[in-house]
């Protein structure tokens, strides 16, 4: 009997090891958890400053001052740039009036004739008078001719419609229609003459003052920009400007009326400056405070002394107390409203910084808009 051994070649089977498989990484489920955390995280940020938060707006505000003359003048030389710090009477700039028209006593110069001062103008004030008497007057005349056309034409009329009416053609109404415009027109003809002849008596009283008439030439005396001047030899000494030959008074000079920083310079040295023009803007360097405006359903969740926080344009913070608020509503800033909606009326308060460090933070954002906010509870 043969002998089995099943094991006597050697094998022909090769073993190898199976690679590991990575597992890929299911990035749909990364994004959707990321998606996720983020909308729960902006839902717990809208609730905590819908709930939780008292927000409002608001403008940083620097008390200032707008510099301007009462009279037209020269600006001689401007002694200040902007952004100088200045104290109380500094001088800020020079300045001379013009003489050539105020010789006759407007603006800065007057003429005293003796114990008498005219206050007149250069053009005199009854000339003026006179001049709008004689205007209306032809205005007058103007209506009384157009009213005179109309009557001549309505009376060439009357006899046809009158026969007309006889007929039946045209009805009655017609005919007192045109009657009653002819009578209206001679009526406001008669009152315009009448108002015409009492212009023309008003007219003739009006002449300069008699008790200035009598004064010679050696009484007159030019007191310049109100003070008390000499003769009018003193007049002829005062400066003359080469380049347009102007008359000007003597150098006067502006100082400063309160402690601040020149913020702008709207004229220069040797320019016009008028009466109704800005000269500079003075803003003091204290004390800066925000005006501040929150919704009427807040009003509620915050009192005088409280504590907030000021966020700038710039992200940097700060902070500052509410120094009182105003009972009545205002009006929401064009920048605060939203446009196509109605619009929204505010509780408006004064926000001050809580100290000297703060407020010197405050400065640089003048006139900016801030965002302010605090906890409700």
């Amino acid at each position: 009997m043969k002998s089995l051994n099943f094991q006597r070649n050697k094998s022909l089977i090769r073993i190898t090891n199976e690679k590991k498989i990575k597992k890929r990484r299911n990035w749909d489920r990364i994004v959707y958890l990321l998606l996720l955390f983020a909308f729960v995280l902006f839902m717990a940020y809208y609730f905590l400053n819908k709930l939780v938060m008292v927000h409002a707006f608001g403008h940083v505000i620097i008390e200032s001052t707008k510099i301007r003359l009462t009279d037209d003048a020269r600006l001689d030389k401007m002694y200040v740039h902007e952004g100088d710090s200045i104290c109380k009477d500094d001088t800020l700039f020079s300045y001379s009036l013009d003489l050539d028209q105020d010789t006759d006593g407007s603006g800065a110069s007057s003429l005293a004739l003796g114990g008498v001062t005219s206050t007149g103008n250069k053009d005199y004030w009854w000339l003026k008078e006179i001049y709008n008497i004689k205007k209306n007057m032809a205005i007058n005349n103007v209506s009384i001719v157009e009213n005179g056309q109309l009557i001549k034409n309505y009376e060439n009329e009357l006899k046809r419609l009158t026969n007309e009416v006889i007929l039946d053609v045209l009805p009655k109404q017609r005919l007192d229609y045109v009657q009653t415009e002819i009578m209206k027109l001679k009526t406001q003809n008669y009152k315009l003459r009448s108002e015409n002849g009492e212009l023309n008596a008003l007219m003739k009283t009006l002449k300069p003052f008699d008790n200035t008439a009598k004064y010679e030439a050696k009484d007159i005396k030019v007191n310049a920009g109100g003070g008390s001047g000499g003769g009018l030899s003193d007049y002829m000494k005062r400066q003359e400007i080469k380049f347009s030959d102007e008359l000007l008074s003597e150098n006067r000079y502006f100082r400063a009326p309160m402690d601040g920083i020149i913020t702008r310079i709207y004229v220069h040295s040797f320019e016009t400056a008028l009466k109704s023009e800005d000269i500079m803007t003075l803003h003091k360097d204290h004390p800066a405070y925000i005006k501040a405006f929150f919704d009427q359903e807040d009003v509620g969740h915050f009192k005088e002394g409280d504590v907030f926080k000021i966020t700038f344009p710039d992200g940097s913070t700060s902070l500052g107390y509410l120094k009182r608020f105003y009972i009545a509503t205002y009006t929401l800033p064009e920048e605060f409203q939203k446009k196509y909606e109605p619009t929204t009326r505010s509780i408006a308060g004064d926000i001050y910084p809580v100290n000297g460090e703060e407020m010197g933070k405050w400065r640089t954002f003048y006139k900016m808009s801030v965002d302010i906010s605090k906890f409700k509870y």
